[in-house]
């Protein structure tokens, strides 16, 4: 009879230790397993942070371009065909001491001197001031302008028919028509690049 229960006291020690055993097991896997969690949310916060103090200088400067652009106050009749705005410097390759600059391009339905006036009107009154046209008397008008703060805007305007002709003439036969070149170079409607550099003119 004493023998039996010494029996039972060791099945019951023998299971209390191994509840014991297991129970240790499940505290150290549950801890392991919230240790994890938690470097993994603390790394993601500070790869997030370092990621936005990155950033922050970029977005900055996107911001400012693109306010640029939304002051001078475009209305619909200036049909937007592409856009590549960005905030990081980017230098030329071959040439460090310059970068380029973000574009907006349109489709204005006017002739070029129209165009041409309506928007050195419309860029002036957002705070820049012209201050050079590099090429005179070219079939196309390019206008530069810069703000009191050193940005820099380039207006070039263009005619989108003379254009397109000779872009047609290049693809179809690698030389340019005599009656290409004879077209006005002042038909609408108008081609229009504004690019914005917030460095500097070199481009």
């Amino acid at each position: 009879m004493l023998m039996l229960i010494d029996n039972d006291a060791m099945v019951r020690k023998s299971k209390k230790t191994k509840m014991t055993i297991k129970s240790k097991y499940i505290i150290a896997v549950v801890g392991i397993l919230l240790l994890s969690f938690l470097t993994g949310a603390f790394g993601y916060q500070l790869r997030d942070s370092q990621v936005n103090g990155v950033n922050a200088p970029i977005n900055t400067r996107k911001d400012r371009i693109t306010a640029i652009y939304k002051s001078l106050n475009l209305n619909d009749d200036y049909q937007l065909q592409s856009s590549n705005i960005f905030g990081d410097k980017r230098v030329y390759s071959w040439d460090k001491s310059r970068t380029y600059a973000s574009s907006q391009t349109y489709e204005r339905g006017a002739d070029v001197q129209t165009t041409v006036a309506e928007l050195r009107k419309a860029i002036q009154a957002a705070g820049f001031d012209y201050f050079e046209e590099p090429y005179p008397g070219s079939t196309f008008t390019e206008l530069h302008f810069k703000s009191v703060r050193s940005e820099y805007l380039r207006l070039t305007v263009s005619s989108k028919p003379r254009d397109d002709a000779l872009r047609n003439d290049e693809l179809m036969t690698k030389t340019v028509s005599a009656a290409t070149i004879a077209l006005d170079p002042n038909a609408g409607p108008s081609n229009v690049i504004i690019k914005v550099n917030l460095d500097d003119n070199n481009e």
